[in-house]
């Protein structure tokens, strides 16, 4: 019987701690081509592209955590560098 638990329990950790901890890992690419005109007959036209990539989804359960662990940890250290950035 306790053997049966510890296989379920351990199956379900298998099962669910993937996506916990992948989270959901979508982004976004755009593509920008700006296309520019000749002033004059000698000067040849250019074509700039930029891309940017950007993520919509929310953080995972674990990157969560840790910015927010991450942020308590940095709040003493910007209190700190603010109020010296006003005395100088």
């Amino acid at each position: 019987m306790k053997a049966q638990r510890l296989v379920v329990a351990t199956l379900l950790l298998a099962l669910t701690a993937p996506p916990i901890v992948g989270g959901c890992s979508s982004h976004r690419e755009t593509t920008t081509t700006v296309e520019r005109t000749p002033a004059t007959e000698s000067d040849s036209g250019s074509t700039t592209t930029t891309t940017t990539t950007t993520d919509d989804e929310p953080d995972s359960v674990l990157g969560a955590t840790a910015h927010a662990i991450g942020t308590i940890i940095l709040f003493p250290f910007r209190l700190i560098g603010d109020a010296l950035s006003l005395l100088v």
